[in-house]
This record gives C-alpha cells, structure tokens and sequence, in this order.
C-alpha cells in the first residue's frame, strides 16, 4: 500500500474527492494560530504557482487563498476592498505601466548644484540690474544713516523688499529696531521676531530675516522664491512658538544649502559671472546665492 505523507493546507472538499477515489486520507482540524500559519505559507505557494504558469486558474486560486486570510482575521472582504479603493485614489493603480528608475532629492548638495548650472542662463537673465543697484545703495547708506527717521532709506528697503502689507505700528516698530540692532550683528532671530510680535502679534519672518541680512549679510534670507528653489515647504504654525522654532530651523537649513553651494567647484564660476554683471558694490557670497537661488524659484 503506497503511502504519501503530507502537510499542506488544502480546500474543504478535497478529503471527499480523494476518499470518492477509493482512498483514504488523515486529517487535523488546525488551531486559529496555526491555520493562519499555514494560510501565509499558502499565498507563497500559491504565488509561485501562478509565476510560473502565468494561468488564470492559479490567478483564481491565489485569490480564494486571500480571500481565506482576509477572513481568518476577522475581516470582511468588503473591508479590503475599501482600503484598496482608498490606497488607489491616493496613491493611483498600475494602469499607466509605470516604471520608477531614481528618485532626485532636488535640494541634495550635488542636484543643486546641477540645476543651479543648467538653468544659468535663466538665472542670470531673471536678475534684474536695477535691484542690484538698489541692494548697494541699502548696503552701503545703511551706517551712514539712521534707518528708522530717514525716509528714503525706509521708502527704498521696504520697496526692495516689498513690505506692503504691514501695518505703519508693525513698520515703526521694524525700522526702530533694525536702526537699534545695527550695532549687534549677531542678535539671534528669535529675539527680534519675539520683540515684532509684540506689535500686532504677527510674526513677519522674510522681513525679519532681511533686516538681519542688511545687519550682517552673511546670514541668510529667506522668501518664497527661495522656499521654492530649495523646497522647504514652510507650514503654518498656530502657535508663535513653533513658528520660531521651525522658522530657526529654515534659516540654519538655508545656511547650509549656502554652504553646499559655496564649497562646490562648479559654482566658481557661476560666482564669477554674477561678478561681472554685479561690479558696482562689493556682495557678499551668501547674498549673490540668494539672488542666484530666488532668480531659481523664479524660473
């Protein structure tokens, strides 16, 4: 008498079929841990069986094995067919055959430094000569007068800048402080934004970030041209706190794009050509990557 021993999960009806056929078969009611066990083993067989044969009849096989999982634990099969609509809508389906090849981190040191070089052209043509006039004449009036009294220098920042949309308490208040903090080029950002948002509780962190700039500019600025060319992606905070603490996050992000940007070798030379459209004033490397990166949200 020839004697097969197995262990395998089969359907329900195939100890009938196999005693039908004048045999004889040994059966073991399996507990709940270790039917499941053995359901996950059956979807890898399953699956193998379709990959090699490509049938449709593996294909339905494999979908009944699933359809066991989904129930064995304690699903419905309405259930996963909701969650797959779901995924779908957000994540889309398969139809359009898609193959993903590389994912680019576009504000990864190296890819910036490619798209910096590939859209010089574009850069350079969106760098307007009268705004490097004007960013010169801020720089170089700026300890030869008092910024907050003085009317032209306040006129000229806040259309260079364009500060439209602040109240006259908000601007006061601003050019009071940056005549102040000209003599400490290194006061923290938190604690000029904290002392503007006394004014109207607004917390107007581009502008911030150019006084500063104007104090010292080595430290970075940030706008939403710039927000765009290096995908930062700010995101509104309720709360001032976290605005402050996200906000100094950006600015030491920022700085270390400028970093990137400044050790790269292929940059000399795009440095070099902002030096010959640029040679009315003396700018410092991180404000020519800040024109150089705004000009890129631009493109």
């Amino acid at each position: 008498m020839e004697k097969i021993v197995y262990s395998k999960l089969v359907r329900d009806r195939i100890p009938s079929i196999i005693e039908a056929d004048g045999k004889t078969c040994v059966t073991e009611a399996l507990s709940d841990a270790r039917y499941l066990e053995m359901l996950d083993a059956k979807l890898n067989e399953e699956l193998a069986e379709y990959q090699e044969s490509h049938s449709l009849e593996e294909l339905a096989d494999l979908l009944e094995v699933l359809r066991a999982v989904v129930l064995a634990r304690g699903w419905t099969w309405e259930q996963l067919e909701e969650v797959r609509q779901k995924k779908a809508a957000k994540r889309g389906g398969f139809e359009k055959k898609l193959l993903l090849k590389k994912v680019i981190d576009s504000t990864e040191p190296k890819w910036l430094v490619a798209t910096v070089c590939q859209n010089r052209a574009s850069i350079f043509a969106k760098i307007d000569p009268k705004m490097l006039s004007t960013y010169c004449w801020l720089m170089d009036n700026l300890h030869i007068r008092n910024v907050f009294t003085d009317q032209e220098y306040r006129k000229r920042f806040a259309g260079y800048y364009r500060m439209r949309f602040v109240s006259q308490p908000y601007r006061d208040a601003f050019f009071a402080l940056f005549e102040q903090m000209k003599a400490h080029p290194s006061v923290p950002f938190e604690e000029v934004s904290a002392q503007l948002y006394q004014i109207d509780h607004k917390h107007e962190f581009s502008f911030i970030t150019k006084m500063l700039h104007t104090i010292d500019p080595t430290r970075p600025i940030y706008d939403s041209q710039v927000d765009t060319a290096l995908q930062i992606h700010r995101m509104y905070q309720a709360n001032f706190s976290k605005r402050l603490e996200q906000d100094a996050k950006i600015l030491n992000k920022i700085s270390a794009y400028y970093q990137d940007l400044k050790s790269a070798p292929q940059m000399k030379d795009v440095l070099t050509t902002f030096d010959h459209i640029a040679p009315m004033c003396k700018i410092s490397t991180e404000k020519k990557l800040d024109f150089i990166l705004r000009a890129l949200g631009a493109c």
